[in-house]
């Protein structure tokens, strides 16, 4: 186990001295970011469901975990759509890959609040998704047209 911890402060030291690099501006713009991962990161990874709550609370926290945000909803397929062309850049690659690991954090809460109800009502997950009207919506096609997508798009780019 030592080399684990030690492992992770010559990481932490290494990633220290290369913040102790930046210019002024560069040191800006690297908090900004970290700050902005980190307030990302835990909105949804900080919070857990817990097993005793209601009901109705866990059919809430199964409706917050079943989509994004509009607005990160929307740059998804934006991101996602420019995957498929192949056009995306490396900072669109990794605020996809974001989205993405964002995605999977929300299912596995999704499946873990489902889970209990699975317990609690002793069906299948299938009947009580079909029965609660529940579906995976960040994966399904958007409400809004591919056209607008590609026209916010193509407007932010100039």
């Amino acid at each position: 186990m030592a080399s684990i911890e030690n492992s992770t402060e010559l990481k932490v030291e290494h990633l220290l001295h290369s913040v102790k690099q930046l210019s002024p501006v560069e040191l800006d713009e690297f908090t900004r970011k970290l700050t902005e991962w980190r307030r990302q990161r835990e909105a949804v990874v900080g919070e857990d469901i817990n097993p005793d709550a209601s009901d109705a609370a866990i059919l809430a926290f199964i409706r917050k975990n079943s989509q994004l945000p509009e607005k990160e909803h929307r740059r998804y397929w934006q991101l996602r759509l420019k995957r498929e062309d192949e056009t995306l850049s490396d900072d669109e690659q990794q605020a996809y890959e974001e989205l993405l690991r964002k995605l999977e954090i929300m299912n596995v809460k999704r499946l873990e609040a489902l889970a209990i109800l699975v317990q609690r009502w002793g069906k299948p997950v299938k009947e009580i998704m079909g029965e609660l009207g529940l579906f995976v919506s960040h994966f399904d096609e958007p409400e809004f047209s591919e056209e607008s997508l590609r026209k916010g798009h193509s407007e932010r780019a100039r």
